[in-house]
């Protein structure tokens, strides 16, 4: 059994011969590289310009902590500089700016005044300026209640006007329901109405279906979309969805599995599941991919995915691969040549103890297997065998052949 896209060669047959030496050459050391991600392409710029705020909630609430246990506002801050190192700096169409919310007074009612009045413009939407975004992200901490309606109300001046070369948009972000006695839903609607032509997109952090349901009228009312993420991986699959819809970054990379004379591992790629949106509350299907002799390089979505395949053995080998965007994760591969044996069944594993392969081992049989050091024993015992056992390191992107000497 082995990882093959051709038809291998007949295995040789066994010769006898009573065992005298084993050498096997001295390999230098080797790291194990799973990803080393390079451009594979510029993105394709749209005609138009595209205006973006991302309008933060700073409320008291944000200080709750999500389903993985981690604090929302640590888990927006995490995410958000995510996004601002994916936002492309050389883009002259493209502004990009930041507005948070509840950041003054108190979550208490002697603060809910100030608070209440609290939204300002931090960042102008006026290219894109990453220092300033990453420093509003830095001062980005829980205080106090939740004006949406005073946020959207403000955000109209932000923006120029629309037309058909210019297009602006709000992304939305907070953890809870307008607490301010403002109307949102008829705001959002004025915003879409307006010379601005504004779109809205919703993150509703830490929601639940009800509040969820009760804030889709500002996304509805401007022709937006909300979403509901519980964490910061559903956080960050949101944001990046959305401004993948506006042309501000993509949210694709490449996966490709090194192929050595033809030969890699068909495995299987599982990357988390779609977010919940509006239309889907339940989320869509995680992307999964099976690779075949016909590629070994895929289109996948943006995050940490597992890649999973099976050992010659019958153990499965799993990982963990970074897709990022617009970039290949390259998951380096070797190839691991046995040395003529005599018909005895032998034992490869790998340092974690995973079982490689489980058989004879013939001059011509070889396997696909990650850098690093395996080791081979004789499953028994049985006669007078050629060889009882070896350990070697394989070299990333390279055959590693062992040899065995023996003598009448």
């Amino acid at each position: 059994m082995r990882f093959a896209t051709q038809p291998q060669p007949q295995r040789s047959q066994p010769r006898l011969a009573r065992h005298a030496a084993l050498t096997f050459a001295s390999l230098v050391a080797a790291n194990l590289v799973i990803q080393a991600p390079q451009r594979v392409g510029a993105q394709t710029e749209p005609a138009n310009e595209v205006n973006v705020e991302l309008i933060m909630d700073s409320s008291g609430s944000m200080g709750a902590a999500t389903n993985t246990g981690e604090p929302r506002i640590d888990a927006a801050k995490r995410v958000l500089n995510q996004v601002i190192d994916a936002i492309p700096t050389d883009r002259p169409e493209l502004n990009v700016g930041f507005r948070v919310f509840g950041h003054k007074g108190n979550n208490t009612e002697s603060g809910r005044p100030e608070s209440c009045q609290s939204s300002d413009l931090t960042v102008p939407v006026a290219g894109v300026d990453p220092p300033a975004l990453r420093a509003q992200v830095a001062n980005y901490t829980p205080v106090g209640w939740t004006p949406i309606g005073l946020s959207l109300e403000r955000a109209a001046a932000d923006f120029p006007a629309a037309s058909d070369t210019v297009t602006n948009s709000i992304i939305l972000v907070t953890d809870g329901l307008e607490t301010c006695d403002a109307d949102p839903c008829a705001i959002a609607t004025q915003l879409k109405e307006s010379a601005a032509g504004i779109t809205i997109y919703v993150v509703g952090l830490g929601l639940d279906a009800e509040e969820l349901r009760i804030t889709s009228c500002i996304a509805e009312n401007t022709g937006g979309e909300i979403v509901g993420a519980q964490n910061a991986d559903e956080l960050s699959v949101a944001l990046f969805t959305f401004l993948e819809e506006l042309e501000v970054v993509v949210t694709t990379g490449f996966l490709e599995i090194e192929s050595i004379g033809g030969l890699y591992p068909h495995a299987t790629l599982t990357c988390d599941d779609e977010p919940a949106t509006d239309s889907n509350p339940d989320g869509g299907e995680p992307f999964t991919y099976t690779f075949t002799a016909e590629t070994n390089k895929v289109e996948a979505p943006v995050g940490v995915c597992d890649l999973e395949w099976t050992n010659p053995s019958g153990d499965e080998t799993a990982i963990k691969v970074n897709i990022e965007a617009e970039r290949t994760t390259f998951v380096r591969g070797s190839l691991l040549k046995f040395p003529q044996g005599a018909g005895e069944i032998y034992v490869l594993k790998a340092q974690d103890g995973t079982v490689i392969w489980q058989d004879q081992i013939e001059q011509g049989d070889w396997v696909w297997v990650l850098p690093g050091i395996y080791t081979c024993d004789l499953l028994e015992l049985v006669g007078d065998p050629i060889l009882l056992s070896f350990s070697v390191q394989t070299l990333p992107g390279s055959a590693t052949q062992v040899e065995i000497f023996t003598a009448p």
